[in-house]
């Protein structure tokens, strides 16, 4: 018969790109990788994976593996989680992936982790970053338990929780003449500005606030661009410049006291354009029906999110 553990190392070794890093992941050394993947080929007369220089890849029988072995690790975990329940202990792994345009939910997600796990501390989390597709996808497919997105989807059988809303400012150096003041968009023009690098979501709805104040970024003095809102907070702290950054992000460092957060004045014509400062934040989780109930872990958990809105 086929062994949990085996498959846990196999689908850890997919994951992780190398038999070095699921090792370190698994807290095993790589010649104890090396020797389960070893076995599980023997026993079965495959090759599961080839080495193309100093990188791995799955072979044909490989990719054919994934996609069971999730699935009879996923049924093997809920199964120990239910029973689990019925001792009086909640334990077991959440998965939980997260939109790149929600990368700032992982400033105050930990949080909300780490409370939870004040109360039941064999559960442990599983927290990756991947695209709108992706999590739709995973989510309806049962590889990950709750996904984290800025949209509310169309798919039906998916149960939505506004987990919080973040507001997009201005982030400048302590001292600015703009600190503890709200501005107007046309204030920008001409104004020394740290701009995100094209893809970015602040980047996207910062074009459209410009836009409809009847501005673009030409329209500014654009002093550098940046691939993350971690450096537009530091630039801005050395007085770089201004520039757009969600307030979830921006008030972790705004905290250390080296830089302010400004907010922004829509005129009634930029209102009625339809932008918007706030935007949503969404858990979102397949909905329980009769023939298949959540794990008591991830119910519990669900609960939990639903009574500690931020």
């Amino acid at each position: 018969m086929i062994s949990m553990y085996q498959l846990q190392i196999f689908l850890s070794v997919v994951e992780q790109g190398s038999f070095s890093s699921a090792a370190e992941e698994l807290h095993l050394t790589q010649p104890a990788i090396s020797m389960q993947i070893r076995a599980l080929e023997e026993r079965y007369g495959v090759k599961l994976f080839s080495r193309i220089g100093q990188r791995i890849e799955l072979t044909e029988a490989g990719r054919s593996l994934v996609d069971p072995a999730r699935r009879l690790l996923l049924q093997a975990q809920t199964v120990e989680e239910h029973f689990s329940a019925e001792l009086g202990e909640l334990r077991g792994r959440i998965n939980i992936a997260y939109s790149r345009n929600c990368a700032a939910v992982i400033y105050n997600l930990p949080r909300v982790l780490a409370s939870f796990r004040e109360k039941h501390n064999r559960v442990h989390f599983f927290l990756q970053q991947l695209d709108d597709d992706d999590i739709l996808q995973r989510l309806q497919e049962r590889e990950i338990n709750f996904g984290v997105i800025s949209t509310r989807p169309r798919q039906k059988g998916l149960e939505l929780h506004n987990y919080m809303q973040d507001e997009l400012m201005v982030a400048v150096p302590i001292g600015h003449l703009w600190t503890g003041k709200r501005i107007k968009v046309s204030e920008l023009k001409g104004y020394p500005f740290i701009l995100r690098t094209t893809g970015s979501e602040t980047r996207r709805v910062g074009e459209m606030i410009l836009r409809a104040a009847g501005l673009t970024y030409n329209d500014l003095q654009i002093v550098t661009e940046l691939d993350s809102a971690e450096g537009v907070a530091l630039a801005a702290e050395q007085g770089l410049g201004c520039g757009f950054i969600t307030q979830s992000i921006g008030r972790r460092f705004a905290d250390n006291g080296k830089l302010a957060l400004v907010g922004i004045d829509l005129t009634v014509e930029e209102l009625e354009s339809g932008v918007e400062l706030l935007r949503e934040i969404n858990i979102i989780r397949v909905a329980p029906n009769p023939e298949r109930q959540p794990a008591p872990t991830q119910e519990r958990f669900w609960e939990f999110l639903l009574a500690n809105k931020l």
